[in-house]
């Protein structure tokens, strides 16, 4: 068993950094503009190329301090994603390094992630845009039925990891990008148990107190436990609420879910159509778990996402609970921005406190997270590219 080690890198002070980097050139082609935000570990820039005029972003991150493990990983993630070129995957151009940094050039996507978005809208009115659902996840199951096709394991889908972008047609419609390569792998056994995000995490990597280390001696397989994120990420974006918060007995939520899958329609107002698919995507045993091939063809078949009214606002409270980008982890797991140097998200995650104790079928059972609005929904400053 192979739990991916806790990343000890200290993080960077990134101020006087970006104050001198900005409006130089980065080897006479790209200019930095503006500095977008900065992480623990990267920071983001807006850079515009000085022979075209084209704008994109440009993601620094940081070499110092790294040991061989640490820059191999970086230069992995480098490599995979710049041999991927599908319309719904966020372009790497191309990357410049020099003796204590990488500039990775970078498609430039100037509408947010699909969080934000889903968040905004939750806001407003929790029925979400059927026609936006279904255009916007039907091109993240294209994007990953390409990776999967070419042998690449993204290994951790979630909202805050699929960008946006304004098409440059007349309908200016949103196109979305699957982004963050930073957990990618070419490898579909792994032995890298852990690795993600623990809200989306497949239940095969979290350890049972029924089991021993020797239960997980054996590999898993890293294209269904991408299906199983999927599957999370669809309930998370068609209602707005993730429905547990990590797929282990030690949650109440899950725990009921493997007894009984029907309990979906008690966490949302979840149509038959939707269901059969979520239920699908989400099979307990991976070896049984269908391919992103089936999902795409499952998917297809749904005619209506939710029970209620779509072109009729109406407010709604579900007992499934809020999407969270700080999980807290009561077993051997780890989110992304500890498991790998550099990875573009959740890279200062911070526990929340959530009481297990409360009934997670009660009215109230969303707030058995902190009731502040940024936990409920824990989408910081630091997105997926920091």
């Amino acid at each position: 068993m192979n739990i991916v080690e806790e990343n000890h890198h200290q993080p960077i002070d990134w101020s006087d950094f970006v104050a001198s980097k900005l409006d130089t050139t980065i080897d006479g082609e790209y200019r930095l503009l503006e500095e977008l935000g900065h992480g623990s570990y990267g920071c983001l820039f807006l850079g515009q190329n000085i022979q075209s005029s084209d704008y994109v972003a440009v993601k620094v991150l940081s070499k110092v301090g790294l040991d061989e493990n640490q820059l191999a990983l970086q230069r992995s993630e480098i490599d995979i994603q710049s041999s991927l070129s599908h319309p719904n995957i966020i372009t790497l151009h191309r990357s410049i390094e020099d003796a204590t940094h990488i500039y990775l050039i970078m498609e430039l996507c100037d509408q947010g992630d699909l969080f934000d978005h889903v968040v905004q809208d939750s806001e407003i009115n929790p029925v979400r845009d059927a026609s936006f659902i279904r255009k916007a996840f039907s091109e993240i199951l294209d994007a990953v039925q390409y990776l999967h096709d070419n042998h690449v394991y993204h290994r951790d889908f979630k909202l805050e990891n699929i960008l946006l972008k304004l098409t440059d047609n007349a309908e200016e419609e949103l196109v979305t990008k699957v982004a963050d390569f930073g957990l990618a792998t070419r490898e579909r056994m792994s032995m890298e148990f852990g690795c993600g995000s623990t809200t989306y995490l497949a239940p095969e990597h979290f350890l049972e107190d029924d089991q021993s280390d020797q239960d997980l001696e054996q590999p898993y397989d890293a294209a269904a436990s991408d299906v199983w994120g999927l599957g999370v990420m669809f309930l998370a974006l068609v209602f707005g609420r993730n429905p547990w918060q990590e797929a282990s007995s030690y949650d109440q939520v899950f725990a009921e879910f493997m007894r009984n899958p029907a309990v979906l329609k008690q966490l949302f107002p979840i149509s038959d159509d939707a269901y059969e698919f979520a239920k699908l995507a989400l099979t307990i045993d991976p070896k049984r778990r269908p391919d992103i091939a089936r999902i795409r063809q499952e998917f297809a078949k749904i005619t209506r996402f939710s029970t209620l009214d779509i072109e009729t606002p109406v407010l709604v409270s579900t007992p499934a609970m809020a999407i969270p980008r700080k999980q807290d982890c009561n077993v051997n797991s780890y989110d992304s921005g500890i498991c790998v140097s550099g990875s573009w998200s959740d890279l200062a995650d911070e526990p929340d406190t959530c009481d297990y104790d409360v009934d997670p079928f009660a009215n109230d059972a969303m707030k058995y997270c902190d009731e502040d609005d940024t936990t409920m929904f824990a989408h910081d400053e630091e997105s997926w590219w920091l």
